[in-house]
């Protein structure tokens, strides 16, 4: 999962929706403050059972260009946009509030955030593009982005160059994966009230 799913999380789990990004960005979690911890390790738990999940091995194992090594990195990308499409089926909240509900909490936090962090906050508050996340161009911007930071980057122009039917390729998965995810974070949550630590 990406951005906007982990933010989708924390607002179900009520945790610190700037603790639920940091497992995309360099942190030393020793350091963290107990609230950015338990979102940290919450992100954590999902991406490995997302990366595990059977869905997830049918997405990457789909005939295309990309090389199947990467491709979870697309699928995280595409979930997003298929959360967005299907965004009533899994929330009662309209798009734009929660857009702004995010924005607000990641703007409380933003001091507390790693650089690479704080500058994608900014640029929210310059103009909320969570809800583009939801479309073909907000999908090529995301890939962009890592291609221009990561040093593996070229490896996902293959699936920039066949975007749409890549991400049509990640529907039923998602629908598979999502509300399975949901219910595990929910497991999680309770185990971690009893024994009051998300470990």
């Amino acid at each position: 999962m990406n951005y906007f799913a982990h933010l989708h999380i924390a607002s179900l789990t009520h945790t610190s929706w700037v603790g639920n990004l940091l497992g995309d960005f360099p942190v030393d979690a020793a350091q963290l403050d107990a609230d950015l911890l338990m979102g940290w390790r919450l992100h954590q738990k999902v991406d490995v059972m997302v990366d595990q999940h059977d869905a997830s091995v049918q997405f990457r194992s789909m005939p295309r260009k990309g090389r199947r090594r990467f491709a979870g990195i697309v699928q995280d990308i595409a979930m997003d946009y298929w959360l967005i499409q299907y965004w009533e089926r899994f929330s009662q909240t309209p798009l734009d509030v929660f857009c702004q509900q995010a924005l607000t909490g990641l703007v409380r936090d933003k001091e507390r955030s790693p650089e690479r962090l704080k500058n994608m906050i900014s640029s929210l508050e310059k103009e909320n593009w969570l809800s583009n996340l939801g479309t073909v161009d907000g999908v090529e911007k995301a890939l962009f982005s890592i291609m221009r930071r990561w040093r593996h980057g070229e490896h996902l122009k293959a699936f920039v160059d066949d975007l749409e039917p890549v991400i049509e390729q990640a529907r039923l998965p998602f629908l598979s994966l999502y509300p399975d995810l949901l219910a595990f974070v929910n497991e999680e949550m309770k185990k971690a009230e009893a024994t009051h630590s998300l470990g």
